[in-house]
């Protein structure tokens, strides 16, 4: 019985680093993957559920604000069985409370327009809040950045 009590020893320690590495700062940048990959999937419905119901969006093809979960669903409506994507280049996350973070980062757009591919580079903060056990867009700002630059390294200090 002594060995397999400290077998069980063993492999509490060994699992117990990897639960510890992930916390809220995860959490928010788990959310934004999968933006993406509802936005590369095509599904509008998917998309806006990730957003807050009062959420403001600034996107790269509008001129205007959209606000709450109607104006979201317009905005993405073009994307339904589209075929665009989106690669998200990088992306920094900064906690600012337990319930509410910032990220900021690049990310590619691609799509066929015209019968030719075309990519737009873009950078994107998104404000995120806790509500319930799921974290939600409050805030989304998307805008076109020069081609002309290539993909922006994030720098530190």
């Amino acid at each position: 019985m002594r060995k397999v009590e400290w077998l069980l020893v063993v492999l509490v320690l060994a699992v117990a680093p990897v639960a510890a590495l992930a916390g809220p700062a995860e959490d928010v940048s788990a959310t934004v993957d999968r933006w993406g990959s509802a936005f590369n999937s095509n599904n509008v419905d998917l998309l806006v559920n990730l957003y807050a119901p009062d959420a403001i969006l600034v996107g790269t093809a509008s001129l205007t604000l959209k606000e709450g979960s109607d104006a979201i669903r317009s905005y993405f409506a073009r994307l339904a069985k589209s075929g665009d994507s989106v690669a998200i280049d990088n992306r920094k996350v900064i906690m600012l409370g337990d319930d509410v973070a910032y990220v900021t980062g690049f990310y590619t757009f691609s799509a066929l327009r015209n019968g030719q591919p075309a990519k737009t580079l873009a950078g994107f903060t998104m404000i995120l809040v806790k509500r319930g056990n799921d974290w939600l867009i409050a805030h989304h700002h998307s805008s076109r950045r020069s081609s002309r630059l290539g993909p922006m390294p994030l720098r530190r200090g």
